[in-house]
């Protein structure tokens, strides 16, 4: 089969949102100045999802519609939870011609050449997945950069081996390329991200981890970044308990598809440690909130791993 040159492809920039009308209007906004040197605008299309759909979103789509060099096609997923909006997505997507789609958060915003980066990155490499990496918000607390919660990928990923489950540091679909061909692969087997871990969160982690195990092929554009804009929610006491709470239920869900009997006892010793050595030092961090903020967080995430390994389920982070 001859292959599409790079510059003919159909493309899909797709963005699950949920109740965020103001990261949405941002992100919209700086659409309008995106760097598309080499592509025809008429092939790359913006999709947006509205996984809580309202008429202010739709509104806000089609009062930023007209002013985007790239068309933008608004649909809905009335079934709560990310992993129905992510595969509506690639549906949708797939369904509209899309030969390569890329994923970016609804309440980031990417550098203007930030989707140019990740096509030529996969048109140098062939790769069925290119990720792209990030940058914190400029307006993140000091404490919340120094508590070490809030991270950047810190390390080429071109220097690393992999990391667990030999995936990239910045392995994410916050800004990331995949293929129609590893989509339609993974797709054959289950859906394309699996609802186990639809509240959750993780799904992005399986999917990739599905995907490589199939063969896909991996490759990293340090030169695509966005810049991730957190809710101020998150960076409360109450924001960074349940966050922390969801990853750690998440990890052990990822080590029950993904990994044995011996990891899953591994995760649940650290988890155990971490927990008494936090709650241990808590007293001694107050009068530094980052330090006190990031033993809060690991023993929410503890606890998240413990509460899941007993009762198989898991905190509904993304079901409102």
């Amino acid at each position: 089969m001859t292959s599409i040159p790079a510059s003919d492809k159909r493309i899909a920039i797709c963005v699950c949102t949920h109740s965020r009308s103001h990261g949405l209007s941002l992100l919209l906004s700086n659409m309008r100045d995106i760097d598309l040197r080499g592509y025809d605008p008429s092939l790359v299309e913006l999709i947006i999802i509205d996984n809580s759909p309202s008429p202010k979103t739709q509104a806000i789509c089609t009062r930023a519609a007209p002013g985007l060099p790239i068309a933008l096609h608004y649909t809905e997923e009335r079934r709560a939870g990310i992993t129905h909006a992510r595969n509506r997505a690639v549906e949708c997507a797939l369904q509209r011609g899309a030969d390569l789609i890329a994923f970016i958060d609804d309440d980031d915003q990417p550098r203007p050449d930030w989707l140019v980066q990740l096509l030529d990155c996969q048109a140098e490499t062939g790769a069925d997945l290119v990720f792209g990496t990030w940058v914190l918000d400029a307006q993140m607390p000091q404490w919340a950069r120094d508590s070490g919660i809030f991270r950047s990928p810190t390390k080429s990923k071109h220097e690393k081996k992999g990391g667990r489950y030999g995936l990239p540091d910045c392995a994410s679909t916050c800004n990331m390329l995949v293929g129609k061909s590893i989509l339609e692969e993974v797709a054959a087997t289950g859906p394309v991200f699996c609802h186990a871990f639809r509240f959750s969160g993780g799904e992005d982690k399986d999917f990739f981890i599905r995907a490589h195990a199939l063969g896909a092929t991996l490759a990293s554009a340090e030169t695509s970044v966005i810049y991730r804009n957190h809710e101020t929610e998150r960076y409360t006491a109450r924001g960074l308990l349940r966050r922390g709470f969801k990853n750690g239920c998440s990890q052990v869900s990822m080590a029950r598809y993904h990994g044995d009997r011996s990891r899953r006892l591994k995760l649940f010793g650290s988890a155990l440690s971490k927990f008494f050595i936090s709650l241990l030092l808590l007293p001694f961090s107050i009068f530094s909130r980052g330090f006190f903020m990031h033993n809060l967080y690991r023993i929410a995430k503890a606890s998240g791993v413990v509460y899941t390994t007993f009762t198989g389920r898991s905190i509904s982070y993304y079901s409102h």
